[in-house]
């Protein structure tokens, strides 16, 4: 019987350099399973190539002439929602955009490095891979609500009643956008968030959320206190531990391991140096990402007494992390992305009515 040849994943390099265009399709042409369709050097060519040739994926640079990135992905995902995977620099002002593309609907970022525009090539194959497996409907544009930016001061140490650690990877910063602001001002929890992001994104994304939170949102940095009221984000590029000194509770950061293949930072990391701290008064908090990271540091929180909420991997755009732990019996509580917030102060009130009760 003759073998049936696997559907290619069709791509549309959308880039105004030449130069970069060329590197793209050598990468992509080289791997037997995609097939370049079509190249665009600007926003009015790569929408009317996006009608024309119905790609599975487009890789869209930000900065071009007559239409920029960000426009150009408004049309797409308003009018022809096709999953895109955005080429971004690494400066300030292009993360910024990356962020912003990720709300209006780009499944993904890739951060440009070095000269002339370089990037990581083997990223870029399985990022174009696994948006062209994305369900468009979950990431197509829709403008996001968020709730009014009232700070409070924050909480004297001595009141943390217990943390709440959410990891994400893809998706992960359209679905922080939904959680983070609708928790409330008086959250008597302290939250770490371990986002999957290549260095420096990870501030940007900390300084986002704080503008469109009620509680107080930075990256985390060398001997930070884990506060009430305070939400910690991971830097890009670091490992971050916690050690417990004179009843509060200290970040430190480590550096990547280059030679090991894991992500950094780690959600597995971060959970198993919480747990054994915190036990009982641990919350983990899985929302969508590629991969395994949370699954071994979802089964450390739960032999000391923690518990987790998954997002139900219906509403997730890529549901690898929370469904390996809802796989493996490890979620307490599965909701949609619209309930996550609603879980996670179910479970802060739970935990503190049992410390009153029990006063561990």
């Amino acid at each position: 019987m003759e073998k049936r040849e696997s559907k290619k994943v069709r791509v549309l390099i959308g880039e105004d350099s030449r130069f970069v265009s060329r590197l793209i399709n050598d990468v992509l042409e080289k791997d037997s399973s995609i097939q370049v369709v079509g190249v665009a050097g600007d926003g009015q060519e790569i929408l009317k190539k996006v009608v024309d040739l119905k790609p599975d994926c487009v890789t869209l640079d930000l900065e071009m002439p007559r239409m920029n990135g960000l426009e150009t992905l408004r049309y797409i995902m308003s009018e022809w929602p096709t999953p895109v995977v955005i080429l971004s620099a690494c400066d300030e002002k292009a993360a910024m955009k990356a962020l912003t593309c990720l709300e209006y609907g780009a499944v993904d970022f890739i951060a440009k490095t070095g000269k002339g525009n370089l990037f990581p090539a083997e990223e870029l194959l399985w990022k174009v891979k696994m948006a062209s497996t994305v369900h468009v409907q979950k990431v197509r544009f829709a403008p996001p609500h968020y709730s009014l930016n009232v700070k409070r001061p924050q909480m004297k140490p001595e009141a943390l009643e217990s943390v709440a650690i959410i990891g994400a990877s893809t998706g992960g910063p359209q679905a922080l956008m939904d959680v983070i602001p609708k928790l409330p001002a008086d959250m008597p929890v302290g939250i770490v968030v371990v986002q999957h992001m290549p260095p420096d994104f990870t501030q940007y994304l900390a300084e986002r959320l704080d503008k469109r939170s009620k509680l107080d949102v930075k990256e985390a940095g060398n001997g930070d206190i884990v506060l009430p009221g305070r939400v910690l984000v991971a830097p890009g590029g670091n490992h971050i531990f916690f050690e417990e000194k004179g009843g509060r509770l200290f970040v430190t950061l480590l550096p990547r391991n280059d030679a090991q293949k894991t992500a950094c930072p780690s959600l597995d990391f971060a959970m198993a140096s919480l747990a054994p701290i915190l036990r009982n008064k641990m919350l983990g908090v899985i929302l969508t990402g590629m991969g395994r990271d949370g699954l071994s540091g979802s089964s450390v929180l739960r032999k000391f007494g923690g518990r987790v909420i998954a997002q139900d991997p219906a509403t997730c755009i890529v549901s690898g992390m929370p469904g390996v732990v809802i796989k493996e019996g490890l979620a307490n509580i599965v909701a949609p992305l619209e309930e996550i917030s609603e879980a996670i102060i179910q479970e802060v009130k739970r935990i503190g009515a049992e410390t009153e009760v029990y006063g561990n």
